[in-house]
């Protein structure tokens, strides 16, 4: 016979040194029926557990989605409201809000779209519910005053229940 190779020596150290039913023991590969018939288990198991959960995902993420564009919109308008001296309204519907505002100086109503803060063409700054998503029940419109301050005390609710309050004193959006 002739001399083995490093190769084969290095099979025949490794089996010496495995334990009987390992794999470079054994000297087949792959796995036994009853190990795929308890990963097809598991994974059947974990399936029927997670696929219904994963159902309702959209709709949170479509809330979730809503709650922080109303509260980044009515921080907004807020601040428009302040910085350029003019009244600026909210106006809402069960799935949508937009944002105007008085073109003059003084009380009144509003007159002219006011646009998102990345520029737009002349289209009204709006927020538009997605998938499930919206306000229960509609909102009440209510308007900025030159100095901030909403015409009342606001609080929107979401589809979900999550709720956003404007305080009336301060405008205050949490």
């Amino acid at each position: 016979m002739g001399r083995k190779s490093a190769r084969e020596e290095d099979i025949i150290e490794r089996r010496k040194k495995e334990p009987p039913g390992s794999f470079f023991y054994s000297g087949t590969a792959g796995f036994s029926i009853p190990e795929l018939i308890a990963v097809l288990v598991i994974m059947g198991v974990l399936a029927a557990i997670a696929v219904p959960r994963m159902a309702g995902i959209g709709a949170s993420f479509d809330e979730g989605r809503l709650y922080d564009q109303t509260l980044a919109a009515l921080r907004y308008a807020q601040k428009v409201a302040v910085t350029q001296q003019r009244n600026v309204c909210v106006t809402f519907t069960a799935t949508q809000l937009s944002l105007t505002y008085r073109s003059a100086y003084g009380p009144g109503a509003c007159d002219t779209n006011l646009m998102a803060p990345a520029g737009g063409a002349g289209a009204a700054y709006t927020v538009v519910a997605q998938g499930g998503a919206g306000y229960s029940p509609t909102p009440s419109n209510f308007d900025y005053d030159r100095i901030g301050r909403p015409t009342a005390n606001q609080t929107i609710t979401l589809n979900g229940g999550r709720q956003i309050v404007v305080e009336a004193e301060t405008g205050y959006v949490r």
